[in-house]
């Protein structure tokens, strides 16, 4: 399908054009525009809202690409999803994109060693499931604030994340997402009381060395415990498991009991947790969350007692 003809353009196509990447940004595109063409990402905002360079109006972000870099608009549409509009696509492609939904997605620099393969060395962002925390390629955590982390002799870290991706796929990134906040806090819990902590800490040792030391927002730390949130999660997600704990068969509740052992707390008991044990307290809250507006489960149909006694 040949690009609708635009109006003349109104910006000079810059001399060095490079191609954007695959759910690029549009701003991480424009910066390493700039970059390509010595200028800084200042200089090129300037000269894109110079009034003299610009008449009459103003031009929108997918045109200005359009004009500074030579691309076809069809093919920037295609590359840098957040130009896309519905009206946009219908116009100028021949299959139109969809706009990324406003959930269910996030922002993430690439991969280093992705855009070093591509002879790229400046940095990049892309839109990304927000399920996405390890490049699976090159086996490399990315953190929020461009640190990235090599995780070679963390495997474990790297299956986790085709785990979490699995979990989307069956029961649907929203569940996915309440449960891992659910395993996130119970786990910190425990940790921050030095119970069933083993595992993570023998891969920060694999990871930083017998002397580590961390703070919580740590990209190793969140590394290091990411495979048991995981495994938590997938309990929690999992509708099934999920309302063991609440048939009134004392089975069903050492099933879930085990789930917890096995998956993230090795040794985990009811009688040795306590009152203020976080599953403990989470067993006797949860039957109140099932009224919050955002709660993603149709608990089971068989009746459920309002509080679980806990032996």
């Amino acid at each position: 399908m040949s690009t609708p003809v635009l109006p003349g353009p109104r910006l000079r196509q810059l001399p060095r054009t490079i191609k954007p990447l695959h759910r690029e940004t549009s701003g991480s595109y424009l910066g390493r525009l700039a970059a390509a063409n010595r200028i800084s990402h200042q200089e090129l905002s300037a000269h894109i809202q110079d009034p003299d360079r610009i008449h009459p109006g103003k031009l929108t972000t997918l045109h200005v690409i359009h004009c500074l870099s030579g691309h076809p608009v069809d093919r920037l549409l295609q590359s840098l999803p957040d130009l896309r509009t519905a009206e946009l696509a219908a116009r100028f492609t021949a299959q139109p994109f969809k706009p990324l939904p406003d959930k269910g997605w996030t922002t993430q620099p690439v991969c280093t060693r992705c855009l070093a393969g591509l002879g790229i060395t400046t940095h990049a962002s892309h839109h990304v499931p927000v399920s996405t925390n390890i490049c699976l390629r090159h086996g490399r955590w990315i953190g929020r604030y461009g640190h990235q982390l090599e995780l070679r002799t963390v495997p474990e870290v790297i299956r986790a994340q085709r785990h979490h991706y699995n979990l989307v796929r069956r029961h649907g990134q929203p569940t996915v997402t309440y449960a891992m906040a659910e395993a996130t806090d119970i786990s910190f819990r425990w940790w921050d009381s030095d119970r069933f902590d083993r595992r993570w800490r023998d891969r920060m040792t694999a990871l930083s060395g017998p002397k580590w030391h961390a703070f919580k927002d740590d990209i190793e730390l969140v590394a290091s415990t990411y495979p048991d949130i995981v495994a938590l999660a997938g309990l929690f997600a999992s509708p099934h498991l999920r309302f063991l704990p609440f048939t009134g068969k004392d089975r069903d509740l050492r099933r879930f009991i085990r789930e917890v052992r096995e998956r993230a707390a090795t040794g985990y008991s009811l009688e040795a947790a306590g009152n203020r044990d976080p599953l403990i307290r989470w067993i006797e809250e949860e039957p109140s969350d099932r009224s919050l507006p955002f709660y993603p489960w149709r608990p089971p149909s068989r009746p459920a007692p309002e509080q679980v006694n806990i032996p």
